[in-house]
């Protein structure tokens, strides 16, 4: 059984460390702090960037939102979750077996 759980803990580690994980918002944003938090805490390695402050991410948010400036957004891999709530972002967070 331990050797279950370490097997786990690893493998877990192992998709982490392979994850791209995004995070556009603003700086001061509640949910891009909390957000943010969360990565943190978790010890998940993750890229943010802030759309007033990086001028490709904000063109990209334009492109993603019909030429509207919205945040935050959370990249996943190939996933792309438009300005999630915080009900989803832990929703999402739990399917990817992250804890805070």
């Amino acid at each position: 059984m331990e050797y279950k759980n370490n097997f786990y803990k690893f493998t877990l580690e192992t998709k982490l460390k392979f994850m791209k994980i995004t995070l556009y918002g603003k700086q001061g944003h509640a949910h891009t702090v909390a957000f943010k938090n969360f990565l943190k805490m978790a010890e998940v390695v993750f890229e943010y960037k802030d759309i007033f402050k990086d001028e490709h991410a904000k063109s990209h948010t334009k492109s993603l939102y019909e030429g509207q400036l919205k945040f935050p957004t959370l990249f996943v891999d190939d996933a792309i979750y438009l300005t999630p709530s915080s009900d989803e972002f832990n929703s999402i967070m739990k399917d990817l077996k992250l804890r805070g």
